[in-house]
């Protein structure tokens, strides 16, 4: 088995987590760095209480966990020196990035619908890794 250098793998992970740790702390400016519009809480919390200004949708937060345990997986298995169950995670987050680039085309609307390149292009990174480590095992 080839043994690949952990740099790559620690930096991804690392800015996984920064991005998961940025959508957590900053929910509402996430919105236009992944190319969505605003999303208001759509309900209170109580039936006569109105959302507080500025509140956000809890899906932004599981955006945030989301990258967070991609970052954390990523470092963990390069720490361990599981280099197939990498390769596969690097496969995995292509899909993502795949699926976020159409959803952020198709519900961007026409400001924000070009970041859906943004994402393919984490696509084709993240694929293009996988296949070339898939290449040496």
């Amino acid at each position: 088995m080839t043994t690949f250098s952990p740099i790559l793998a620690y930096v991804l992970g690392t800015l996984c987590l920064a991005l998961g740790i940025n959508a957590i702390s900053r929910p509402a400016s996430e919105y236009p760095r992944f190319g969505l519009p605003f999303e208001s809480t759509a309900v209170p919390t109580h039936a006569n209480d109105t959302p507080p200004p500025g509140a956000v949708s809890p899906l932004m937060y599981l955006k945030g966990i989301r990258e967070t345990s991609y970052g954390l997986a990523l470092i963990a298995l390069q720490y361990q020196g599981q280099e197939t169950a990498l390769t596969t995670l690097a496969a995995i987050l292509a899909l993502a990035a795949l699926a976020d680039g159409l959803l952020v085309w198709t519900h961007g609307g026409d400001t924000l619908k070009m970041k859906a390149f943004g994402h393919w292009l984490a696509f084709v990174g993240f694929a293009g890794w996988s296949w070339w480590r898939s290449s040496y095992t």
